[in-house]
């Protein structure tokens, strides 16, 4: 009898996610940032991180697919334990740019493979069905090491600047240990050849795109993701500096945020009656309308329930959409298919952030770019969700 690899698998994936969530730079990295290089700066480092990401996204997404995914998470945890380290001993600009290099490497070699190794676990044991439990659990302990993370950072930061990056890069060190207890999954592996390799990339893209449902359901992941992960990466942080915060008190608010956002999430998944996938494509585009449209007009700690907003929206969005996704690809390309979604959003992400810069410096700051990006989602998700919903109820 074929031993079962999920419960394993599902351990290490939780400890590595807790421990991938304790990012104790998110509330200083803006402020240390802009006291070593410009505004526009800031927002072209953030920008080339994800270029650098989208651009490696495919080649590592079928390399997790051909050589195997638990390989390349290990690569991505450990080129990430350099990558926080050096964003510290960075002096100048192009020192940065090298470190964010390493991050997009990083984080592209961890996109996609983690989830794929996750569900074709699952699906190898027969317990696919519980993927979307997982998620939630998995987002619980990702959500309370964020608020861990967040609500530290800022005091560290005041003891010691070198504190909040040394810890972030240790614990990326750990996980990079944690992954090698990972269980390759057997099903449909490929042998490793250069014909194998780029058929593999053309077969991940195509299977995004392979029928119209599935077509529909990914440009909807896409620009649902490409929205909200701009403000999960960046904008979010930038609000709250821009809302006029302080360090310590930017930290106190977004691990409160999100300890909110846990509460929420888990108390729409109990609500499956409720809250179901013709709901949830619905759901979207209305909370990110209210989260983002009003931002021209917010000031101090009326700006906080839109930012909690935009925080639920980004979570969401992998509590529900991924489970709807990996119902559409194939296992055969899944790792794959799911580099590129993280693709497509890389590129969405790297436009915005880029042309952030100059708004944000000359035309109003973050809160200029908050409501920008509620036109973005009236232009984008909420017809492409109005469409999503018309299918759904004609397939039922």
């Amino acid at each position: 009898m074929q031993k079962k690899i999920s419960p394993r698998n599902i351990a290490v994936y939780y400890l590595t996610s807790f421990f991938d969530s304790m990012v104790f730079i998110i509330p200083i990295i803006i402020i240390y940032l802009q006291g070593k290089v410009t505004i526009p700066q800031v927002s072209f480092l953030f920008a080339f991180r994800y270029f650098i990401q989208l651009v490696t996204e495919l080649p590592t997404g079928a390399l997790a697919d051909i050589l195997g995914k638990r390989l390349t998470i290990i690569l991505g945890f450990f080129i990430n334990s350099f990558y926080f380290l050096l964003l510290f001993f960075s002096q100048n600009f192009y020192h940065f740019l090298f470190a964010y290099f390493l991050g997009g490497i990083g984080d592209s070699l961890l996109s996609g493979s983690t989830d794929a190794l996750v569900y074709d676990s699952l699906k190898q044991d027969k317990f696919e069905k519980n993927y979307a439990k997982i998620l939630v659990r998995q987002n619980i302990y990702f959500q309370i090491g964020l608020i861990i993370g967040t609500v530290s950072g800022g005091f560290l930061y005041t003891v010691a600047p070198w504190l909040p990056f040394t810890i972030c890069g240790f614990f990326q060190f750990i996980n990079t240990i944690l992954s090698f207890f990972y269980f390759e999954p057997l099903i449909d592996t490929v042998k490793f050849t250069l014909k194998n390799y780029i058929n593999q990339i053309n077969l991940g893209v195509r299977e995004l795109f392979k029928n119209p449902h599935s077509s529909l359901v990914s440009w909807y992941y896409i620009a649902v993701g490409g929205i909200t992960w701009t403000c999960a990466m960046f904008f979010n942080s930038y609000m709250l500096v821009d809302l006029g915060f302080s360090n310590q008190m930017r930290g106190v608010i977004d691990g409160s945020l999100r300890l909110i956002n846990i509460l929420i999430i888990n108390l729409i998944v109990k609500n499956e009656k409720i809250f179901t996938k013709k709901n949830s494509f619905m759901f979207f585009p209305i909370m990110m309308l209210i989260a983002f449209l009003p931002g021209r007009f917010l000031y101090g700690v009326i700006g906080i329930p839109f930012v909690a907003f935009s925080m639920i929206s980004a979570t969401a969005r992998f509590i529900f959409l991924n489970k709807y996704t990996n119902e559409e690809y194939d296992s055969r390309y899944r790792a794959t298919a799911l580099s590129a979604l993280s693709m497509f959003i890389g590129i969405i992400y790297v436009v915005i952030i880029t042309i952030s810069g100059p708004i944000i410096a000359n035309f109003g700051g973050m809160r200029t770019m908050y409501t920008l990006l509620g036109v973005l989602t009236l232009m984008t998700v909420v017809p492409l969700s109005i469409k999503l919903v018309r299918d759904y109820v004609k397939l039922s």
